[in-house]
């Protein structure tokens, strides 16, 4: 078995394991993960369609405030391209997330709706 295989089977179980993704997600700067997922849906599409929705769940569960913050960067349209990319992993990831996940990122929405700093196209105003 050549080298490069060896290693890439060492990177794919690191790269697979819970613990080392939450670590990452922990070390990352939301505002910098916001600007990448935003400026590369197609990518991010792919590479979500690849993932074990259990294990990103559960790596999400363990930083839910890595995950608000990150909310507050994301471009609604962006994460609604992944999405739609990505429908049938979305219930697997919802029977795995804590339902903490969803109210702290909800309540960075209506914040942002408070202070009009996002609104969704149909309430957006016309000139």
């Amino acid at each position: 078995m050549s080298l490069m295989r060896t290693l890439g089977r060492m990177s794919g179980k690191i790269g697979s394991n819970k613990e080392f993704i939450a670590g990452v997600m922990e070390g990352i700067d939301p505002r910098v993960l916001g600007e990448v997922i935003n400026e590369n849906t197609a990518f991010i599409g792919e590479l979500t369609r690849n993932l074990d929705a259990k294990a990103i769940a559960e790596s999400v569960n363990e930083t839910v405030d890595f995950m608000a913050e990150l909310v507050k960067y994301l471009d609604p349209k962006a994460v609604a391209e992944v999405m739609n990319r990505n429908e049938r992993i979305i219930p697997r990831f919802v029977e795995h997330i804590n339902p903490n996940v969803f109210t702290r990122s909800a309540g960075s929405v209506f914040t942002k709706l408070r202070y009009a700093t996002y609104r969704p196209p149909m309430f957006q105003k016309t000139s």
